[in-house]
């Protein structure tokens, strides 16, 4: 195939699909789209300890995030999922753009930076928001990108369009709708996350380079770990948190989130953990 700027050509999809467990047909269609979603959220964790390790670059080329997420069995950050999704969906054809979004659900600043990445599919004359990388309150399969959608289950998600012009996906909970973030169509380039990423990994102001954040979406329970507290999420129940004493924190990335770390990389959590 003539490889595009999403690097199709380069991926290894038996892999993938191997690390993500996927065994359904592959095609450009909407069965595909939403097995390979679910599969996905489900395998691959998100993961920010590469920027508590006190590494100064989380390279984002094709080669580098198939390394970590897929033969080494490592979670990642938006950024690389985003890259490594989107050349698994060039690779099988489909047709889709990325966008940024502003997230709300930890801040409530509608605007704030706009740091997540996700993808817009095209298909059948209809599009799809499809995103792997939010974490544990984000979508499961993707949801028609379509004014006042809804995606009904025991995860439940809407879509709203504000005055501004913005779509808001937000988390149909049992205490109510919660805003994930708001986000517009103007297409980003792998080129742009480049940008986002030295934002994540060396700014001040970045919610990921100063404490330990790791997210699961499985169907039957979803975790979020930021710091040392953890949040337990199960459909129709109040969010259960708990605190972590340091064994637990190292234990955590394997036990919890499924995460594989090197030797090396349990000394340098456990380094982080210790504190300056």
């Amino acid at each position: 195939m003539t490889d595009s700027v999403w690097q199709g050509g380069g991926v290894d999809l038996d892999a993938y699909l191997a690390r993500v467990g996927y065994r359904g047909d592959v095609a450009a269609d909407l069965s595909t789209l939403r097995g390979l979603h679910a599969a996905h959220v489900d395998a691959i964790a998100f993961d920010n300890l590469d920027a508590l390790f006190g590494r100064t670059v989380v390279p984002l080329d094709l080669d580098s995030v198939q390394d970590k997420i897929v033969r080494q069995g490592r979670g990642g950050w938006c950024l690389e999922q985003v890259v490594l999704a989107a050349a698994v969906l060039d690779r099988i054809g489909f047709t889709f753009t990325a966008f940024a979004g502003r997230t709300r659900i930890r801040t409530g600043n509608k605007v704030g930076p706009a740091l997540h990445v996700a993808l817009c599919v095209e298909l059948d004359g209809e599009r799809w928001l499809y995103d792997v990388s939010f974490g544990a309150h984000g979508l499961h399969e993707p949801i028609r990108l379509a004014e006042n959608a809804r995606l009904d289950g025991d995860w439940s998600f809407d879509l709203v369009r504000e005055p501004s012009g913005e779509h808001v996906l937000r988390f149909l909970g049992p205490e109510g709708p919660a805003e994930l973030y708001g986000f517009t169509l103007d297409v980003r380039h792998p080129s742009d996350f480049e940008i986002l990423n030295h934002f994540c990994l060396t700014h001040p102001r970045s919610p990921f380079n100063h404490r330990m954040v790791l997210q699961r979406t499985r169907p039957e329970v979803r975790h979020l770990l930021a710091g040392s507290t953890l949040a337990e999420l199960r459909p129709g129940r109040a969010a259960a948190f708990r605190e972590l004493g340091k064994d637990e924190l190292l234990s955590a990335p394997e036990e919890i989130f499924g995460i594989t770390l090197e030797p090396g990389d349990v000394q340098a959590l456990r380094k982080f953990l210790d504190g300056p």
